[in-house]
């Protein structure tokens, strides 16, 4: 398959309001740039007349490549199914919202031309809300410190990498997916880079982010990325453990030192063993939950299906 030098992949999910405007501006912005680029638009099942509307921005424009999922699989698996599809020499990722600027997208590629596979912009203002700024920090806090990413790295949804750091991402198979996990463990830290990019506030509608969306994203990201809970509740483990011995030779030297000393504590007796079966119970649903996710990966990867396309 013949090579580009850009492709734009856009993961799009109820855009219907965007996504004309964003095809234009990007055009204009690539036009400037080079005239061997494709945009990749991956519809993830909207519900509104979003992959109708892609129809007809396909037929202005050849470059212009369009792919609809079968059903809803999350922004980070369409962007997984763009990037099988994108041929570009770099690949940039953005969001459908316009809150990324696709006349930002040359300070990517500048940065890139430096040496570097990866460029995250980096947001000179974040325009969010309190809510979705403050879940957004501590999503990202989690991804630094479980996937040992140096702090100094801005991690953001704009994102240029190389082909070859494409090839290095589709090579890992799995079904729950982060992109920066899977860029994280396929690029070197040194070959990764930022670049201050403009974050415009979001034409129309909310976020598709809500609260109950980012702990179903913390979950999957502690769960898969990390054994966090197995650690924490082999601790816990081992500190009430060690709290139950001291307890126990404190019961036997109060015998000892004083005969007539009885059965006492009943109620805290009751508090400690059901303290103990929940912390038992919870152990088992955690590894419980990771040998889903063995079965899950040994019987099912399939990260997405992918429905209708035009290529």
């Amino acid at each position: 398959m013949e090579t580009t030098d850009f492709s734009i992949v856009i993961p799009v999910y109820n855009a219907e309001k965007t996504i004309i405007e964003l095809s234009e501006r990007l055009q204009g912005t690539l036009n400037g740039l080079s005239e061997n680029y494709e945009i990749l638009f991956v519809d993830d099942y909207s519900r509104d007349s979003s992959w109708n509307l892609l129809k007809k921005i396909r037929k202005t424009d050849s470059r212009i490549k369009i792919l609809h999922l079968a059903k809803n699989s999350g922004q980070h698996n369409a962007v997984l199914c763009g990037l099988r599809y994108a041929v570009g020499k770099k690949i940039i990722i953005m969001d459908d919202d316009l809150q990324n600027p696709p006349e930002e997208i040359p300070k990517l590629i500048n940065k890139s031309n430096q040496g570097y596979s990866v460029v995250y912009g980096k947001y000179l203002d974040k325009r969010q809300g309190i809510i979705q700024k403050t879940l957004g920090t501590f999503y990202h806090y989690l991804l630094h410190r479980l996937l040992d990413i140096p702090q100094d790295i801005y991690l953001s949804n704009f994102i240029l990498i190389t082909s070859d750091v494409k090839g290095h991402i589709l090579s890992i198979k799995s079904s729950y997916s982060f992109l920066t996990a899977l860029i994280s463990k396929t690029t070197p830290r040194e070959n990764t880079a930022n670049v201050d990019v403009l974050h415009d506030d979001r034409k129309s509608g909310e976020s598709n982010y809500g609260i109950l969306k980012h702990v179903k994203l913390f979950s999957n990201l502690i769960i898969h990325y990390s054994s966090l809970p197995l650690q924490i509740m082999g601790f816990l483990g081992g500190i009430i453990s060690f709290l139950s011995i001291l307890y126990g030779l404190s019961l036997i030297i109060k015998k000892i030192t004083n005969p007539s000393f009885g059965l006492e504590g009943w109620y805290s007796m009751m508090v400690a063993i059901t303290l103990l079966g929940g912390l038992i119970l919870m152990s088992i649903a955690i590894i419980g939950e990771y040998i889903r996710r063995i079965l899950v990966e040994i019987t099912y990867s399939q990260p997405y299906i992918l429905g209708e396309m035009e290529l």
